[in-house]
């Protein structure tokens, strides 16, 4: 599961084993982690769960012909132009 820092100053996270006393330590501000001990003790202390869909594809988006500005509504939000959609 991917877990982010509860906040974007966190280099990395720490989590001590209740079994052997063992530190993990998950470096970056999100990090893939497989123990659901660990998992749960993250969310514990403010972690969260990253987002899980992923980067967006371009061809899901629209683009507007007047600013180039890129959104996922038909109307551009910068200018108030009629966005057309983008091929991949």
């Amino acid at each position: 599961m991917r877990i982010a820092a509860p906040d974007g100053a966190v280099a990395g996270m720490e989590v001590k084993g209740a079994q052997t006393g063992h530190v993990t330590r998950y470096n970056g501000r999100i990090a893939d982690v497989d123990n659901p001990g660990h998992v749960k003790a993250l969310l514990a202390e403010g972690a969260f769960v990253a987002s899980l869909s992923g980067r967006t594809r371009r061809g899901i988006g629209y683009r507007c012909p007047t600013c180039q500005f890129g959104s996922f509504v038909t109307t551009c939000s910068r200018c108030g132009g009629t966005c057309e959609k983008e091929t991949p």
